[in-house]
């Protein structure tokens, strides 16, 4: 009985909007990002705003996956364990491209990031997720990273696209940012 709770309670997680664990034991150390909790506020203090700012990802890819919708791999990159529902994607979530290949990330992507083949305009159209074995078959990138950096947290007052095109224009993304590929 308590395997049937369980495994109910599963499912309608999976029937929330925001992105989606794949599985309810996880064990990676990866979390999920959806943009929509990360927001800065405009209440509370400076350091109340950082603590919740969205994390800044730079990163560049073997090939160009800039329309393509990421999802988030175990570490043996067997399984999908986070990947967006379609509404999860509506508005412009693309990366910026911040030039020479670099993009700024928008979605939460991290070391175990693939990338399906559907585009963000097509996934954005499904009225549902696709199933776990769907989404597997959709994969076309399962190790796409040439380069991964963590720049910190983001906040209200900086203009971080124009920051990083700037460090990325000079070859100075490694000075500012910790490089974790």
């Amino acid at each position: 009985m308590r395997t049937a709770i369980v495994a109910i309670f599963g499912l309608g997680l999976l029937a929330c909007n925001g992105s989606r664990n794949a599985t309810q034991a996880d064990n990676t150390k990866e979390e999920p990002v959806d943009q929509k909790d990360e927001q800065t506020s405009t209440n509370g203090t400076e350091a109340d705003n950082v603590a919740h700012a969205a994390p800044i990802i730079i990163y560049r890819t073997t090939q160009d996956h800039s329309d393509h919708v990421p999802v988030i791999m175990n570490d043996d990159r067997s399984a999908i364990v986070s990947y967006p529902h379609p509404s999860d994607l509506k508005g412009d979530v693309r990366p910026v491209d911040l030039g020479n290949g670099y993009l700024l990330d928008r979605r939460g992507i991290g070391p175990n990031v693939a990338y399906l083949d559907m585009t963000y305009a097509q996934y954005a159209a499904l009225s549902t997720a696709p199933s776990l074995a769907e989404l597997q078959a959709h994969i076309i990138d399962r190790d796409p990273l040439s380069e991964l950096y963590d720049c910190g947290k983001q906040t209200g007052n900086s203009n971080t696209e124009e920051e990083f095109r700037t460090l990325v224009a000079s070859g100075q993304l490694g000075t500012r940012c910790k490089k974790l590929k």
